[in-house]
């Protein structure tokens, strides 16, 4: 696992949770 993967992920992780907590 590179940077840029872990970077991705953690990218993916927050919208995640941005979109859920915007959704309510």
């Amino acid at each position: 696992i590179g940077n840029g993967a872990m970077i991705m992920s953690a990218k993916k992780f927050i919208g995640k949770k941005a979109y859920i907590i915007i959704r309510k």
